[in-house]
């Protein structure tokens, strides 16, 4: 009789592959799409002050009542473009086996790519001091970081939010930030607080931090980087600082209103294809992934910045 092995030729499986895959990217959560029609425009920003003047609005019998000014100034975005592709040849088309997909997997790629580096742009935006006026930011430092002695995390993120000038409704963590706040004694004691906290494993979670502090979201930024050069031991960091944001985000920005900062996009994200027959012996794809964008502060006061949260 025939051994077991000799009636069995190893094939690959046709039902499982293994890829890494970053975290999911919240750049578009914090600095929101907005489809433009040009590659560069202007658009009105109504004066900050006229919304707040405290008017004298009393008015006599044959008077005439006082008379309030109101006016614009202009702001502006451009577009820079965004490109990756890769060639790939009809003959390695026809020759993959299952469950491996030539198109299909080069596109993925790309716009994986595409995502990494749109992340980093945001990311770069809003955890830098730049970004934010002189009195929205701190720098953490000694005991006064994360776990330290004299640190207070409640009145540091409660600053936060209400230093933004419209109330934050967003708060952004550095992954190393949000692994050591979110068990915190003092953060775990007031999310007990919070009705249906459950506190598991001793952490609290985006949610009862969202509660507690009453934003709409936490979000966490937990995706990487390779940081080698190409051909050496691969190293990765991570994308997001250690540091953490407070910010108001409108979800949707249009006509009178105001958020943070916004990703102004006059072509999206799309993916593109060309076939060149002189290319191999069975000619060649070219798939390429494309966009352009302008990641653009548009209120800096709308934001508070705590920098090197953690050590």
């Amino acid at each position: 009789m025939p051994e077991t092995k000799s009636l069995h030729v190893d094939a690959v499986l046709s039902n499982l592959s293994v890829k890494y895959r970053n975290a999911a990217m919240i750049w578009a959560l914090l600095m929101p799409v907005i489809k433009v029609g040009k590659r560069s425009d202007k658009f009105f920003k109504y004066n900050k002050a006229d919304s707040y003047k405290l008017a004298d609005d009393k008015i006599g019998p044959k008077s005439l009542p006082n008379e309030m000014d109101w006016g614009v100034s202009e702001d502006n975005y451009s577009v820079k473009d965004h490109a990756l592709g890769d060639w790939l040849p009809q003959e390695v088309i026809d020759n993959a086996d299952n469950p491996l997909q030539p198109e299909i997997d080069t596109n993925d790629f790309l716009n994986m790519l595409m995502d990494i580096a749109q992340e980093k742009r945001v990311a770069d935006i809003v955890f830098a001091a730049g970004s934010y006026p002189a009195g929205n930011k701190v720098q953490l430092s000694g005991n006064d970081q994360r776990g330290g002695s004299t640190d207070d995390p409640i009145d540091d993120i409660q600053t936060a939010i209400e230093a933004s000038f419209i109330r934050a409704n967003t708060l952004v963590f550095g992954v190393d930030t949000w692994l050591k706040f979110r068990k915190l004694p003092e953060i775990l004691d007031a999310c007990k607080a919070v009705a249906g906290a459950t506190l598991r494993g001793g952490m609290a979670s985006g949610q009862e931090v969202a509660q507690l502090f009453e934003v709409e979201q936490v979000l966490v930024g937990r995706s990487r980087y390779i940081t080698s050069k190409e051909g050496q031991t691969a190293t990765f960091a991570r994308l997001w600082g250690k540091h953490c944001a407070a910010l108001y985000v409108e979800k949707k920005p249009g006509i009178k209103s105001i958020t943070f900062g916004a990703t102004f996009a006059e072509m999206l994200r799309q993916s593109q294809r060309d076939f060149d027959a002189k290319r191999g012996i069975k000619g060649a794809h070219y798939i390429k992934v494309a966009c352009n964008s302008d990641e653009k502060v548009i209120a800096n006061d709308c934001g508070y910045l705590i920098e090197d949260a953690v050590v």
